[in-house]
């Protein structure tokens, strides 16, 4: 009777050991959040988790409106803006979280363990093969008269990986490349997915959109193609950070953690995202190298230029 008791009191602190609530703020694809959080909530029986999920600009501004309300929420931060990241970190206002998973590439934890990449995002070209028939090569090519009125991109107000667009290609080509694809019918769409649906529809041609959100299209069975171009996809920074307000920041750790596991970086893999860890799977269909040119998110001015330029407002 005693050791029965005894193993019911370990079973007992094990529950309460896992118990515990986590809150979530990201701009990640909520169907692929909720896949990772069915599973870690598998191997962590009792953990609520709690996810807040919008475009990176209304997550930030959410982050922000919170902080100066002095009640912030989020346990965990993932999105893609980095430089906001950065602005916290300046302000003390991350947790550094030690790099302790075996075998992690340390170019992917850039803020020395305030932040880290758990997957890796590009922003590429898609192209609807039955509305177009010859793929750009480079990104200049989206210029050519041929796509003429077929182009579109998404919102850098509410993406951020579109913002990451505008301050790459804008500081590559000069905001005169924006105002050139405008002149050859560019549109813009509030979100990757929602132009991606329609690019698959064949409402557009061609988009410059993300190359995980495309192959998942293309899994439905949508004739799309992801187009890497050779003058470099844009590598979107992602990061996932756990911040300094945390009311769990233990809990936070530990999924952050789980994110870069072999069952949270195959389960990436499945739906079209490069994972990080060596001898992780690629995603079906992925090349196995990526030429890339490392993503700059366009600063206020340059976003003003843009929002002036195709009639949005921040």
């Amino acid at each position: 009777m005693g050791a029965q008791r005894l193993i019911g009191a370990l079973l007992f602190l094990g529950l309460s050991l896992a118990q515990g609530a986590l809150t979530l703020y990201t701009s990640e694809v909520l169907a692929d959040v909720n896949a990772l959080v069915e599973a870690f909530r598998r191997e962590n029986p009792g953990v609520e988790v709690k996810v807040f999920r919008s475009g990176t600009g209304e997550v930030v501004a959410k982050v922000r409106a919170e902080l100066q309300a002095g009640n912030p929420q989020a346990d965990l931060l993932w999105f893609a803006n980095e430089d906001f990241l950065k602005e916290l970190a300046s302000k003390g206002l991350l947790r550094r979280i030690p790099p302790t998973v075996p075998g992690y590439p340390v170019q992917y934890a850039p803020g020395g363990g305030l932040y880290y990449e758990v997957r890796l995002l590009y922003n590429v070209i898609g192209l609807n093969r039955q509305r177009m028939a010859r793929p750009p090569a480079l990104w200049q090519d989206l210029l050519r008269p041929e796509y003429r009125g077929l182009l579109v991109m998404p919102d850098p107000n509410f993406s951020g990986a579109a913002l990451a667009t505008v301050g790459t290609l804008g500081g590559r080509f000069g905001m005169e490349f924006f105002a050139r694809l405008k002149e050859n019918g560019l549109k813009v769409e509030q979100s990757n997915p929602v132009l991606q649906q329609k690019l698959a529809r064949g409402e557009y041609g061609v988009a410059i959109t993300t190359d995980f959100g495309l192959r998942q299209e293309i899994a439905k069975g949508a004739s799309l193609e992801v187009v890497y171009p050779r003058d470099g996809a844009i590598l979107v920074p992602t990061p996932v950070a756990v911040p300094a307000w945390s009311k769990s920041p233990e809990l936070a750790s530990r999924f952050l953690r789980f994110l870069l596991s072999p069952e949270a970086q195959a389960i990436f893999a499945e739906r079209g995202y490069y994972p990080v860890m060596p001898g992780a799977p690629r995603p079906k269909g992925a090349p196995e190298r990526v030429v890339s040119v490392q993503g700059r998110f366009a600063d206020a001015a340059t976003l003003d230029r843009f929002n002036a330029l195709f009639g949005l407002r921040r």
